[in-house]
């Protein structure tokens, strides 16, 4: 989710030896890999490089190292089967790169890395091994027995605007989260001490179907003020409050990888974030984009458009339309002439990320009103970005659709702006889009590709 250059997520507190081009520094400077010997980094007196060449090495004409029969050897610039590295390499990774927190890493004169001048401290959440010593996170008994006992022992504080990475794997269990499906799973704690008033965001991203919740106290669940799946919640974060972040799992099996944003800010319309003032946000202050200068939506759509015989007709413009009240539904019709035509209807945010966070759920269906009784063809929840909806309906003869967009019962949220796209594809025009298997430029059968452009085995 989140581009991490030089430092580590959690390495954001924590100084960086990492010069300005990502790349590790020697005594301020960068690493000169030189070919010369063992120069490849900055030894001390007697350290594992120490400048000694191996027994069977000789400097070569280059000053670089080769073997005895003049094959494959460490400094000849190549990284061969044998070595880890390579002191003759223009470039190597960083101590960050290898799970420390900082230092200089070198290649020794045997083409191993020398981690001696690298080093940190274990965080115990974020799946790296910090210090060096072999043991990463809870695994690191020595460093992370309290942390990994009882998670309100001592929480990673956390700056307020921050992006780390993390790991479940071997956190207690927690006492669960009111948005889990159940309780039981592991669960790990940040805090966060918010510095002035502010809206404060608070975004999770997992594979696993983790919750995150934030509380005014660590340990009870009663203090919990907002939670949520993987998604972003914002609450109104107040002048020298303290706030607790907790990651938790369903099961205790939910010990897998999470990212975690935390953002404090002030709230401006066109930040692309739909705060509970703004019914729109996309990301500017432009007119005639659907969301208008101060943040308000610019409706494609006419009121009562909710039934099949109030339908807007669309107009295949940019169309931006909004569920409220809760439980509306919203109703278009569209009229195809080919004899074989193909409709993709999707449902998108406007630009906020709502599809992608959880933050909109939509269900799209398509109707032939023709005569057949209004009969649904087809229906879809969540097949495009998150939880917004892509429905495609093949082999339409000529006549009128209708099209619904709805949110599905027990929807959260469940009044939000959308974004509506339609697309028409005809079967024969040689192009084959979403919902044709093929489209060999007819509509004769028996050659591959029949009259619906499905194919023919």
């Amino acid at each position: 989710m989140w581009a991490l250059t030089c430092l580590s997520s959690l390495a954001l507190v924590i100084g960086s030896a990492c010069g300005s081009n990502g790349r590790p520094t020697e005594l301020g400077g960068p690493l000169d890999n030189h070919t010369q010997d063992v120069d490849a980094g900055v030894m001390a007196p007697g350290g594992p490089d120490a400048g000694v060449l191996e027994d069977a090495a000789v400097s070569g004409p280059d000053g670089g190292l080769t073997g005895d029969a003049g094959g494959p050897a460490c400094g000849d610039g190549l990284l061969d089967p044998s070595e880890i590295c390579d002191v003759g390499l223009a470039t190597t990774p960083s101590c960050v790169q290898l799970g420390f927190d900082e230092g200089v890493l070198t290649c020794t004169s045997s083409c191993v890395w020398d981690t001696s001048y690298c080093s940190g401290t274990e965080s115990c959440y974020d799946g790296r091994d910090n210090d060096g010593d072999s043991a990463i996170d809870c695994a690191d008994t020595e460093d992370c027995a309290g942390a990994c006992t009882d998670s309100c022992f001592a929480p990673l504080v956390l700056p307020e605007s921050a992006q780390v990475s993390g790991t479940m794997l071997g956190h207690p269990t927690g006492s669960g989260s009111s948005c889990g499906a159940v309780s039981g799973g592991s669960e790990v704690v940040y805090q966060v001490d918010i510095s002035e008033d502010a809206k404060f965001d608070v975004t999770l991203a997992s594979e696993l179907p983790l919750s995150v919740s934030v509380r005014s106290s660590c340990a009870e669940v009663l203090d919990e003020l907002d939670c949520g799946g993987r998604t972003r919640l914002t609450l109104d974060a107040t002048a020298g409050d303290t706030y607790f972040i907790v990651v938790s799992g369903d099961i205790g099996d939910d010990t897998g990888a999470y990212e975690l944003e935390l953002a404090a800010r002030q709230p401006a319309c066109g930040d692309a974030i739909r705060d509970s003032h703004e019914a729109c946000d996309d990301g500017n202050i432009n007119d005639g984009d659907g969301c208008d200068p101060d943040c308000g939506i610019e409706s494609s759509e006419s009121e009562p458009n909710d039934s099949l015989g109030s339908a807007d007709v669309f107009d295949f413009e940019r169309w931006t339309a909004e569920l409220r009240p809760e439980g509306d539904a919203d109703y278009y019709s569209v009229d195809l002439v080919a004899t074989s035509s193909t409709l993709v209807v999707s449902t998108l945010n406007l630009a906020d990320g709502a599809c992608g966070l959880n933050l909109m759920d939509t269900v799209v269906d398509i109707f032939d009103t023709n005569a057949n009784g209004n009969a649904l063809l087809v229906s879809d929840d969540d097949s495009g970005d998150g939880d917004c909806a892509v429905a495609v309906a093949s082999g339409l003869a000529p006549g009128s659709y209708r099209i619904r967009v709805s949110a599905p019962v027990g929807a959260e949220p469940a009044t939000f702006p959308y974004r509506l796209e339609v697309e028409v594809g005809v079967c024969g025009d040689g192009e084959r889009t979403l919902g044709e298997q093929c489209d060999d430029e007819n509509l004769a059968s028996g050659d591959g590709c029949d009259s619906a452009c499905r194919e023919e085995l």
